[in-house]
């Protein structure tokens, strides 16, 4: 085996230069389930996988059951669908799907839905009309901030281009300037303006500012408040009431002597 710089070539090839760290947060191996004594409490649509992966393939409208809901615990059910694509984002797998009666866009934790499945047409819809949902639903995901995609009547509004933007303004402070100023795409329609500089000639804050659907208001606050008192919503108004309102809800939590 030829060597180069000491080391032979077959590890050089072997050598992992890259990584991912991303980590699910959810049990997903049905055999690490199995091992660690997980699996009989779950029962996920993970264990359907490869039937999954054939109907998305295939275009074809399934029957699953949305089996845990944290937004709504009373809604659970069971929900007829084109599945379209297999997400990874951040801390778990999700499903982009389409709702087989209306069209209805969304993202789904995978292990939100039980193993339940059921193909509901053998023969499917094909991969045009796949591809026509699934470029809609990338544009959407392009459009806002994470991975909700708004209830369906904004949606439908949002796909013909009538829905009304928000205009968000969020002030940061030196200590997470430079953070703010590093990510030059976070959004496809954003702006980073300067503030005025100080003594030392740098500017006081940066101002970050973005068009988004209401839809994505929620996700987009929670990157925010990441950055805790290094961040101030200039407007809209109800945004920065909000915050403010957090921040008293925390100031009041560490303050009680409540255990």
């Amino acid at each position: 085996m030829r060597r180069l710089g000491g080391l032979n070539l077959k590890d050089e090839m072997l050598y992992p230069v890259r990584t991912q760290l991303d980590r699910v947060i959810v049990y997903t191996d049905p055999v690490e389930m199995m091992a660690k004594g997980k699996y009989q409490s779950r029962g996920t649509l993970f264990e359907k996988l490869d039937t999954l992966e054939a109907a998305i393939i295939k275009g074809q409208a399934v029957e699953l059951y949305r089996c845990r809901n944290p937004y709504n615990p009373n809604k659970t059910r069971y929900e007829q669908v084109y599945p379209l694509q297999l997400i990874y984002a951040d801390i778990a797998w999700y499903l982009l799907l389409e709702d087989y009666n209306n069209g209805h866009l969304l993202v789904s934790r995978i292990d939100r839905f039980s193993d339940h499945f059921n193909v509901l047409d053998s023969k499917g819809r094909g991969l045009d009309s796949q591809w026509k949902s699934l470029h809609i639903a990338h544009r959407l995901l392009k459009a806002g901030c994470g991975l909700k995609l708004g209830l369906r009547e904004e949606q439908q509004k949002e796909i013909r281009g009538e829905l009304e933007l928000v205009e968000v303004k969020v002030r940061f402070f030196s200590e997470v300037m430079g953070f703010i100023q590093e990510g030059e795409k976070r959004h496809l329609h954003q702006e980073i303006k300067l503030g005025p500089k100080g003594k030392d000639g740098k500017p006081t804050y940066v101002d970050y500012i973005v068009k988004l659907p209401e839809r994505s208001l929620e996700e987009f606050c929670r990157w925010v408040y990441r950055f805790m008192g290094n961040a101030q919503f200039i407007c809209p108004q109800y945004l920065a009431e909000q915050h403010q309102k957090f921040a008293r809800a925390l100031i009041d939590r560490y303050s009680s002597k409540a255990t």
